[in-house]
């Protein structure tokens, strides 16, 4: 066939680029990396729009579609927790009309602003609830897509970051779930992203999205505050570093400062903090509760502290700054090198217009939110100063009595692969930066990116097993950083089996040994664990226990077999290739065995026990009886009255969720926890708490109960609490599950708790026990339960029998 001059030159490059590697971040890859496995839906000359389909977008795509199918399917399928029924109704309140007010006892006011914006949209029910929390869930995932440039986390890692993020069972269930976790991720995720790209290209869209998600940070939840401590501790003691290493070491002793204040100040006699008001959260409490708090001596000894060393560290800068600039502040950024952090904060200070711009929408939008769009001035000072009372008023109350170690238990269960990943990030990022600081070169910006995700993670999990509250969803808040910084590890362990097979370096028989070998094991492993640790339950520490099957008892080695297997194949690959280049292909083929777990954990944590508390993620559950005995009421009262007009009353046992589920019933009634008077409603629901409080019992004489579940919580006492113990938990009897001895304890204490703990794993019962538990959720002791009893008058018990059965 002839071909014209210009076909011939398009062949021909076509035909070059399909044969000549690519440098994709600094290593050459064996297809052309932003263009892997091509496929043109349009002519090599392109129209204006012209559309092209890669690997790349197909696989986003997919994990899109995955994304929007696991955060909306069947919403509703579980009752509404005490707290999402709390959400949910004032959300419902400012719906209807009946207006909103901050209090610092709920959070923030995002997400009742963007709850109620949902109600007017769709209606108000459970599914809609959450639609907010799994939209941003959805956006999330999606996000790391801005991340993709060859110096951050390049393609590769880019995509694997989206799918830990999909398959993540922390962030799945809670994306599910209305709590202002969701949003809080998706503005912090969104200010780390427009930093980390502002420092890449100085634009003006990075520094409006930074100050619009910070504003809208700190009016979603107080754990906005730990958050801005440790992006900003990060960033000032970067930009410190390269610019006055003495003001560095001033503002570290000034954190010391105000811990030594927070700490000596009750000694010496100072008050402790002002209580704040549980019980009476109204505006004037709360206004009085945030003028002692501002007011109070170690607040205003710790601002004291703080002041000093703003002063010293100023001074310091001063020192260094370049005179011939026209202003102060740029003059201190100037001496920052070029592609640092300081010369990033010197292009900031440059365009002033940008930075008021940034600081005003950001300051309207919390204001908007905070004031419920300026109709309660009042939501300023509960947005400030009463929303960090709150934080810090939370770390004496130690509500949920959560020991140290909790999220050191509760992070390798649902997020494996980046707590496997952290230690190889951590070790990989401090052998590349600690050399390049010490030598004086600039540090590359993905070095820099994984220092932030190290800091980030470590800072967070040290602050929330601190703090005396701890709670199952605050462990996004750890998993974030972790996954980041793991899908960095994986992206650079590609990009390095790209080289090497685009240099012929990596021999594909041997990546289809390892890519079929390794999963073979491991399936081969599963299989012989589930069968040999499904022998009869016994009785172990007062407990029912499996226990092993007689043909692996008395041979317990036979269980090893495959792990023996899998480090001959791991040595035998190391051997023929070099460990440069097998550990990277292992690895990666590791954490895809493993996400396989994560993904059967998603699924049945999510789908199948989302409401049975067989995890420690699942908190004290609202149980499935309260949606079952809501849609009797409601059979009930459309028989007897035609719509939802059933006179019913309630106790303050019962009040939440019912105080959501019951809020379109006109006749409904709320006695606290005591009956003044015989009641004549049709229906009473009474928690079994308060069924013998008073005269309770006798006036409901008339009536016929049935007792429900209707919350229930999994068996701390019994499982993890006795994994070592914990010493600061001063407001309780029991720090120590594990023997009967009794404190007080130190660390040494601690440490030999610990060591109990690990010792007892080396013993395969124990190993079998722990295998039951994460693969099929076994437990070993029952879970325990908050019961409610529906009483319905004597005249109507059998038209409610007809309707139960």
């Amino acid at each position: 066939m002839n071909q014209s001059p210009r076909q011939r030159s398009d062949r021909s490059q076509a035909e070059a680029s399909r044969t000549l590697p690519t440098v994709s971040g600094g290593a050459v890859a064996a297809y052309p990396s932003a263009e892997h496995l091509l496929v043109k839906t349009t002519p090599r000359v392109r129209a204006p729009l012209s559309v092209y389909v890669n690997l790349e977008f197909i696989l986003y795509a997919v994990i899109g579609s995955l994304a929007i199918l696991t955060r909306f399917w069947d919403l509703s399928s579980r009752a509404e927790h005490h707290d999402e029924s709390l959400h949910a109704y004032f959300s419902w309140l400012f719906y209807v009309g009946d207006g909103y007010i901050h209090d610092p006892l709920m959070h923030g006011p995002t997400l009742f602003h963007t709850n109620a914006f949902a109600y007017l949209l769709f209606g108000d029910n459970d599914y809609t609830s959450r639609l907010w929390p799994a939209l941003l869930g959805v956006i999330l995932v999606l996000m790391p897509v801005l991340l993709r440039g060859p110096q951050l986390l390049g393609r590769w890692g880019a995509l694997a970051c989206s799918a830990l993020l999909l398959f993540s069972p922390s962030l799945l269930y809670q994306s599910r779930y209305i709590r202002h976790d969701p949003l809080v991720l998706v503005m912090t995720m969104a200010i780390v992203i427009s930093a980390l790209r502002y420092l890449e290209r100085p634009e003006r869209k990075w520094v409006v999205t930074i100050a619009v998600m910070a504003g809208l940070l700190f009016a979603t939840m107080e754990v906005s505050f730990i958050i801005a401590f440790v992006l900003v501790t990060f960033v000032a003691g970067i930009t410190l570093w390269q610019i006055s290493r003495p003001a560095l070491g001033l503002l570290v002793l000034t954190g010391i400062g105000v811990g030594a204040v927070w700490k000596i100040m009750p000694a010496l006699g100072a008050p402790g903090l002002p209580t704040i008001p549980w019980e009476n959260p109204t505006s004037s409490n709360i206004r009085a509760f945030s003028q002692d708090l501002a007011t109070h001596p170690i607040v205003l000894a710790a601002l004291g502290v703080i002041l000093l060393g703003v002063v010293l560290v100023l001074g310091a800068l001063d020192r260094v700054r370049d005179r011939s600039q026209p202003t102060w502040v740029e003059s201190v950024f100037t001496p920052a090198p070029p592609d640092t952090t300081g010369h990033a904060f010197y292009n900031l200070v440059s365009d002033r217009r940008t930075v008021w711009i940034a600081i005003l929408l950001g300051l309207v939008l919390f204001a908007a939110f905070f004031t419920s769009m300026y109709t309660n001035m009042f939501g300023l000072g509960s947005g400030t100063v009463g929303a960090l009372g709150y934080w810090l008023g939370q770390h004496d109350v130690q509500r949920a009595d959560q020991p140290w170690f909790y999220y050191l238990l509760m992070l390798p269960q649902y997020e494996l692969v980046a707590v496997t990943l952290f230690p190889i990030g951590l070790f990989l990022t401090a052998r590349r930066l600690i050399p390049t600081i010490r030598s004086g070169e600039p540090v590359g910006r993905r070095n820099y990116m994984r220092g932030l995700f190290v800091y980030w993670a470590i800072i967070n999990l040290a602050i929330f097993s601190w703090a005396g509250e701890k709670m199952p969803w605050l462990t996004v808040h750890m998993a974030l950083p972790m996954i980041l910084l793991a899908a960095s590890v994986i992206g650079g362990g590609v990009e390095r089996i790209e080289s090497a097979i685009a240099r012929n370096d990596l021999p594909r028989r041997m990546i289809w040994l390892v890519a079929v070998g390794i999963p073979l094991i491991s399936a081969g492993w599963f299989a012989l664990w589930a069968w040999g640790s499904a022998g009869e339950w016994q009785e172990r520490d007062g407990f029912l226990q499996r226990s092993l099957r007689s043909e692996v008892a008395d041979y317990p080695w036979l269980l090893y077999i495959p792990l023996v297997a899998l480090i001959v194949l791991v040595g035998f690959v190391i051997w023929r290739v070099g460990h440069r280049l097998a550990l990277p292909l292992i690895g990666v083929t590791m954490v895809a065995v493993v996400l396989a777990g994560q993904i059967h954990t998603s699924m049945r944590l999510t789908y199948f026990d989302g409401d049975v508390p067989v995890d420690m993620l699942i908190y004290v559950q609202t149980a499935p009886d309260v949606t079952r005995v809501v849609e009797e009421i409601g059979l009930m009262s459309r028989e007897s009255t035609g719509g939802l007009d059933i006179p019913i009353a309630y106790d303050s046992g019962t009040s939440w969720p019912f105080q959501w589920y019951l809020r379109d019933y006109t006749q409904r009634r709320f006695f606290g926890a005591t009956l003044t008077e015989p009641p004549d409603e049709p229906i009473v629901l009474i928690s079994n708490e308060h069924v013998f409080e008073g005269d309770n019992e006798e006036m409901l004489a008339g009536y016929t109960y049935t007792e429900y579940v209707m919350r229930w919580w999994f068996p701390e006492d019994e499982t993890y609490r006795r994994f070592a113990i914990a010493p600061e938990l001063n407001k309780t009897e029991r720090q120590n599950y594990q023997t009967d001895e009794q404190g007080p304890f130190g660390p040494i204490d601690v440490a030999e708790s610990v060591w109990r703990s690990l010792w007892g794993l080396r013993e395969p019962q124990q190993q079998a026990k722990m295998f039951r538990l994460g693969s099929y959720r076994e437990l070993w002791a029952p879970i325990g339960s908050y019961n409610f009893r529906v009483y319905v008058r004597n005249d109507l018990v059998q038209t409610w029998d007809d309707i139960r059965y």
